[in-house]
């Protein structure tokens, strides 16, 4: 079964429960949460508790006084600034291209299977994400930003190939230039508190899976809705890894190691207090690792994380579920480890 004919299977969960409710999809464009006012095609986005607005192919979404958060493929998020619009060209897994319309709009790439793939499109030019990274388009003056990973851009002046650090404008010749990964402003530092409330529902995610399904044979990576945090999440199929801004997303098999966090409310889709995690001195995009303590709890880089009442106890049931009527997923076979 290929990821872009079928697409994964992710469970909603029944607290207690020894089955699961699947969701199976096979494309983009599900709007996973706005704040402010949005529109999709000029009529009003109001998300409700459990259903999810699809993006449809050539539908046009757009934010005013507001952010939104559109899941891509899976592990792939597409966040909206204010006053910012984007255009479904495609939303197959195999062939997602969204073009920005106006605004700005950042990519956060924690996943990305061989049999999807991501383009952008402004204007002219097209941008293929090459490899997982943070990226980000700005209409006005017209640029791309890449904060990690690789992106290659066509345009009618040519084409150039951008890493970590390199950006170009996107109105005329294409050309590699350097920028301040480290600058930021209100889109960057929302995206990251929302990478981070991902991570913490990941967590819950992966750990109900790991405890529900004891020796069941995942197979695929993808979305899982999680109805304590009212939204999905991704989980891997295995090993572990690092979003761009240092939040970790773990599989069924190693969410174990994984810091346990308490959760001091906010619920459906309030971005919430991120995770604790460790730069490293090496800068805002480095990710943390866990490590054990001398008792053998779990701990992050010195955070504040703690086992014990009220947290996500490994193990154990400690959240409540409920089946969603969201219909997404997606995902790909994964290699044992691979993302260790």
């Amino acid at each position: 079964m290929r990821a872009s004919v079928a697409g994964l299977v992710v469970g909603v969960l029944a607290a207690g429960a020894a089955s699961a409710q699947y969701v199976i999809s096979a494309h983009s464009g599900v709007v996973q949460y706005v704040e402010g006012t949005a529109f999709l095609n000029d009529n009003p986005v109001e998300p409700k508790a459990g259903q999810f607005p699809d993006v449809k192919e050539n539908q046009i979404f757009r934010t005013e006084q507001g952010q939104a958060e559109i899941l891509l493929t899976p592990g792939v998020f597409l966040r909206l600034g204010q006053d910012s619009s984007i255009r479904m060209a495609s939303n197959k897994l195999s062939d997602t291209r969204v073009e920005v319309l106006g605004g700005s709009a950042m990519v956060e790439c924690d996943d990305l299977a061989k049999d999807n793939a991501i383009m952008l499109l402004y204007k002219t030019n097209s941008i293929l994400l090459v490899k997982r990274g943070l990226y980000r388009v700005d209409a006005v003056p017209g640029v791309l930003k890449v904060y990690d990973g690789e992106a290659i851009v066509k345009g009618e002046s040519g084409q150039v190939t951008l890493h970590k650090g390199k950006q170009t404008l996107l109105n005329g010749a294409l050309m590699a230039e350097n920028f301040d990964v480290k600058a930021d402003d209100e889109l960057y530092r929302w995206s990251d508190r929302r990478s981070g409330y991902l991570a913490k529902a990941n967590i819950s995610s992966a750990t109900s899976m790991s405890s529900s399904y004891s020796g069941y044979g995942y197979g695929w990576s993808g979305w899982q809705f999680n109805p304590m945090f009212g939204l999905y999440t991704f989980v891997p199929y295995d090993g572990y890894m690092f979003s761009p801004f240092g939040y970790g997303f773990w599989s069924p098999y190693t969410v174990w190691q994984a810091p346990i966090y308490y959760y001091g409310g906010g619920g459906g889709g309030s971005s919430g207090p991120s995770p604790t995690r460790t730069t490293s001195g090496s800068g805002k995009h480095a990710p943390y690792m866990p490590g054990r303590s001398a008792s053998g709890g779990t701990r992050a880089g010195g955070g504040a994380v703690a086992h014990g009442g009220g947290g996500f106890a490994h193990g154990g049931s400690s959240i409540s579920a409920a089946s969603s009527s969201g219909s997404i997923g997606g995902g790909h076979a994964s290699g044992g480890g691979g993302h260790r």
